[in-house]
């Protein structure tokens, strides 16, 4: 049942413009791990527990980055990660990070009656002038919709209208809102919530002022806001709007990344990761987004290394590293410093895996990396189909802070899968349920599901002990 694999895995890295190539060859029986893999999975099942999301939520609440939560989080953490006898724990410093602060903020409608809205403003948004900003909107539905009225928004607050499809679309408006409105004079900029559901809750999320144009103040408002407000609009009936925000970018912060690691046998200078990211956002508990994907890398790992130490699994040849990423949300600061300390060391990673897309009902991971990678790692996948996550999606992955020119292309990447991500259908919003509850308010633990969660921690211990058990080495040219 021997499978071999010889893949090229080309990295361009700009150092003195060289070019360096690694060559990645890896031999795996998966046979041969076909009873770990079950022994691994079902203790996983049975044995993971939420003590540990649920009293971090519950205690710190959110963990948005220079928060006392953040950091009284990450102190929670590592010392519980001291206690849990890893081979290895590091709390990795990270610099620079954006210290964007919310401060107090509201909107109303003054016209055609007296409304008070739910607004969260968008990270790194400008704040208002003190007085606040009093204008009347302008309500668009698409980049194409705003330009062809572009002669109507100076002076007014730009309304984006634009309904949800999928979050890699719709978010651009939350992204670009701002400023391309500012291009043709408007004040301010409401971008509807990237949200496949709403009850009257606004979502949050970071903003990019594009270079040359005003800066001008940002906010997401309710599904049910954006729709009335367009409504108003075709009726040909004027909306003036108040809104108030005292964001404000101060003087940059400082965070740390957690790094936890079983260390392999023969070949320990080897690296399998597994991640999540320990930051959120500043609303609700930040326990699906990403609590639960933090969670999973961690307890998996600690899973192994418990297994390991009791002398149930043998030691992988190769080692096997939980890292939980700071700074997700707002600049990734987190992965870009790893990236940097790890540099040289990154050939030596053999794949880097990620969960940030909700826990709600796993069906397999995304890969990114070479295709000659990709046919051993769906049949390693086969591993994984009792329990549901053995599907393989080639070029899919959602991982920030791994994939996203972070670690790829030097590291090969995959990011757990859930049903809960992708509205399936298409059409059909409401099986999007990452998105009912996504930088909201609403993300607490009560949003967790509890069924999913295991099998999110499931799928990872077997997977990073049949990369780890292969014999050869990468070699980096």
């Amino acid at each position: 049942c021997l499978i071999w694999w010889c893949a090229a895995v080309m990295a361009m890295r700009a150092v003195a413009s060289a070019l360096c190539v690694a060559v990645l060859c890896v031999h795996v029986c998966v046979g041969d791990y076909s009873t770990i893999a079950k022994q691994i999975m079902a203790e996983a099942i049975s044995s993971t527990n939420f003590t540990k999301i649920e009293y971090m939520c519950d205690t710190f609440g959110h963990r948005y980055v220079g928060s006392v939560g953040h950091y009284a989080a990450i102190d929670w953490m590592h010392d519980t990660m001291i206690e849990e006898k890893f081979d290895y724990v590091y709390q990795q410093p990270v610099d620079g990070i954006i210290n964007w602060v919310r401060g107090n903020e509201f909107a109303e409608m003054l016209s055609p009656r007296q409304y008070s809205m739910n607004i969260l403003g968008l990270g790194n948004s400008v704040g208002t002038p003190h007085d606040g900003i009093k204008a009347e909107i302008l309500v668009v539905s698409s980049w194409d919709d705003l330009a062809n009225k572009s002669s109507l928004a100076r002076g007014k607050i730009v309304v984006y209208n634009v309904p949800y499809t999928v979050y890699h679309d719709t978010v651009q408006y939350r992204a670009y809102g701002a400023s391309n409105a500012a291009k043709y004079g408007a004040v301010a900029a409401l971008v509807r919530s990237i949200a496949s559901f709403s009850l009257q809750s606004p979502h949050t999320g970071s903003l990019n002022y594009l270079p040359n144009i005003t800066q001008i103040p940002s906010a997401a408002i309710t599904i049910e806001d954006a729709e009335m407000f367009a409504r108003f609009q075709s009726r040909g009936q004027r909306v003036v709007l108040s809104l108030f925000m005292e964001a404000k970018t101060y003087a940059p912060i400082s965070s740390s990344n957690l790094i936890a690691q079983v260390n392999g046998s023969s070949m320990a200078d080897q690296i399998v990761l597994i991640s999540g990211h320990l930051d959120s956002w500043d609303v609700g508990q930040g326990a699906m987004d990403d609590g639960g994907g933090m969670f999973s890398a961690w307890e998996a790992v600690r899973l192994l290394n418990v297994l390991i130490k009791s002398g149930q699994i043998p030691r992988p040849r190769r080692s096997i590293r939980a890292v939980l990423w700071t700074n997700e949300e707002n600049g990734a600061r987190g992965a870009k410093t790893y990236n940097s300390t790890y540099w040289s060391d990154l050939p030596n990673h053999v794949v880097a895996m990620e969960s940030d897309t909700g826990n709600f009902d796993p069906n397999g991971f995304g890969f990114t990396g070479p295709q000659a990678l990709l046919s051993v790692v769906q049949q390693a996948a086969a591993l994984l189909a009792p329990i549901g996550t053995g599907n393989i999606t080639s070029g899919s992955t959602d991982g920030l802070d791994t994939d996203n020119g972070m670690l790829y292309p030097t590291v090969p990447c995959m990011t757990l899968e859930t049903n809960g991500y992708y509205a399936s259908p298409p059409t059909d919003l409401m099986t999007a349920l990452y998105f009912f509850y996504h930088h909201s308010h609403a993300d607490t633990i009560t949003a967790l599901h509890y069924d999913g969660l295991p099998r999110s921690v499931a799928p990872y211990p077997p997977s990073n002990y049949v990369y780890p058990g292969s014999p050869n080495r990468p070699v980096a040219g």
